[in-house]
């Protein structure tokens, strides 16, 4: 968030006072803002420089909520001020304002030049402490031009990762046994009767990934006449999960246009009626939800089923048909949590002293598939010494739960500066929720988080970023277009989760109520240029 806040003041300087000739500033003026952009300049270049992590450097967490602070307090009263001067009718209210704009600049650039500062000496602290480093041995196996040393182990660097890492085979690994029990479930032919088959399992754990491999097998496809997916979440809406529902089983995008309750589920009744369907509804957290729906799928005795998914043992048998239609998640043992790893990277050879903190690390996730996916994108990014991934190793700790926690954080923490603000966005937008990504990317450069890179424009610099996000896991691709560029992502809770309680701690949004689901932000501010003044409030029930 420091990045993006003193990208976006910079921004604010280049708009009004470099690309346009008004307001026409006082010579004295023009030397107090050149100055401080030239100060913005270095912190920018620094933070996007900075190999520092909060691990080793607490400071640097402390200084960038100072600089986070400065820029946006600064952009703030310089903003405020220019629409002054733009609005005002006499000279002598413009002058008065101009003065007030001259200290605005002087106190951004005494502030900046002690950040300045106190950043060159974490900087040196950090470079002194860090000692030369030693090239050594490559992952694939390849050594430079100074041998190895086993005693400097730590200073072993590793190739860059081919471009196939992140972009790994997205087939489930693991959960053979329950994926051919659902099959079975789903497709006998001895209960005709409308059957409801829970798959129960905590956050993480791929109950949405198993339900999508059974939803799109050939088997279920080829036995089913009719097919629709609805996620609920926390936070739902009767008429829109209705309404989700109509839009998979109809082409008819005006039947979806009502707002009556009745004449929805009556719809879908229709629709369903005489058809051999599977509903899939994913994430759903109470029976209320359950009960608010179930009465729109019709029982025709011709082997239609129902599959749900649930963090929630009682919600799970509460819709059920029998005990032995609820399928626990289990966590994947050790081979199958090297081969999910293995496949993140998109390989599955390593040099012996990775591929060991590689297995340390798969361990302590205690075979939780979220968990493993977010540390295997992480170390396909991180800094290529042994030293780092250690560090990693060390930093996840405890039960599943625990675990699941540390490796999120540490994804986070380990973001690029230009990445973090992009991530902590996501808070404004619903559980759930599918978001345009061509929405989003306007949404990012609107808000002042990227400056010029390499020529490019900003909603360019905008999907690097996004792809960066996705490589690394944090993100989800939803749907793509036909020539495989991404249309739609979404977030996972426990991701969306994280999400909301470092805006929170950064200020970037306004979060109503104790739990985070379901909570709304707002208002996010629009940087002031192009008759963007004005502020936006993401609701998450009407979004």
């Amino acid at each position: 968030m420091a990045y993006a806040a003193v990208t976006s003041l910079k921004g604010t300087l280049h708009l009004h006072f470099f690309l346009q000739s008004q307001p026409r500033l006082p010579l004295i003026y023009k030397r107090n803002m050149v100055s401080l952009h030239r100060n913005l300049s270095f912190l920018q270049e620094s933070l996007e420089e900075s190999k520092i992590t909060y691990d080793d450097a607490g400071a640097m967490k402390d200084l960038e909520a100072e600089m986070r602070y400065v820029a946006f307090k600064a952009e703030e009263r310089i903003e405020m001020e220019l629409t002054t001067i733009y609005l005002a009718k006499s000279w002598t209210k413009r002058l008065a304002c101009f003065l007030k704009l001259h200290g605005i600049f002087i106190q951004a650039v005494i502030q900046t030049d002690y950040l300045k500062k106190k950043l060159i000496k974490i900087k040196s602290k950090h470079e002194f402490a860090k000692g030369p480093s030693i090239t050594g041995v490559s992952l694939l196996g390849s050594t430079s031009s100074q041998p190895a040393n086993p005693e400097r182990e730590n200073n072993i660097t590793v190739s860059k990762f081919s471009n196939s890492a992140s972009k790994f085979d997205s087939r489930m690994v693991g959960c053979d046994k329950e994926f051919k029990t659902i099959l079975n479930k789903l497709t006998q032919q001895s209960a005709e009767q409308l059957q409801v088959v829970s798959i129960v399992g905590m956050g993480g754990i791929g109950k949405t990934t198993l339900a999508g491999e059974v939803y799109k097998d050939p088997s279920i496809t080829s036995h089913f006449y009719k097919q629709a997916w609805v996620t609920v979440s926390q936070e739902y809406t009767v008429g829109q999960m209705l309404r989700c529902l109509i839009g998979c089983v109809s082409a008819s995008s005006d039947e979806q246009s009502s707002n009556d309750q009745g004449g929805l589920a009556e719809m879908l009744r229709k629709r369903l009626k005489d058809q051999r369907y599977l509903i899939v509804i994913d994430d759903i957290w109470s029976k209320e939800a359950w009960d608010s729906v179930q009465r729109c799928f019709p029982d025709d005795n011709n082997g239609s089923r129902i599959l749900l998914t649930s963090r929630l043992r009682e919600v799970a048998e509460y819709t059920a048909s029998s005990d032995n239609s609820i399928i626990n998640m289990p966590f994947l043992d050790a081979n199958e949590s090297w081969n999910l790893y293995c496949n993140v990277f998109g390989q599955t050879e390593f040099l012996s002293v990775f591929e060991q903190i590689g297995r340390d690390i798969v361990k302590k996730c205690k075979g939780l598939p979220l968990a493993i996916t977010l540390v295997a994108s992480l170390l396909s990014k991180t800094e290529e010494k042994v030293e780092k991934w250690k560090n990693v190793a060390e930093s996840v700790i405890g039960d599943s739960n625990e675990a699941c926690s540390s490796v999120l954080s540490l994804s986070y923490n380990q973001l690029p500066h230009l990445s973090k603000a992009c991530f902590l966005y996501f808070g404004v937008f619903p559980e759930d929720y599918e978001i345009p990504v061509k929405k989003l990317v306007k949404l990012w450069a609107a808000e002042g988080f990227f400056g010029a890179v390499n020529n490019k424009n900003l909603e360019e610099v905008a999907t690097e970023c996004l792809k960066d996000l996705v490589a690394r896991s944090l993100v989800i691709i939803g749907k793509q277009s036909y020539d495989g560029k991404i249309k739609t992502i979404r977030m996972h809770d426990l991701l969306r989760d994280l999400c909301l309680r470092e805006s929170r701690c950064e200020n970037l949004l306004y979060v109503i109520g104790n739990d985070y689901h379901g909570a709304f932000a707002g208002p996010i501010k629009l940087p002031f240029n192009k008759k963007k003044s004005q502020h936006l409030c993401f609701v998450s029930s009407n979004y």
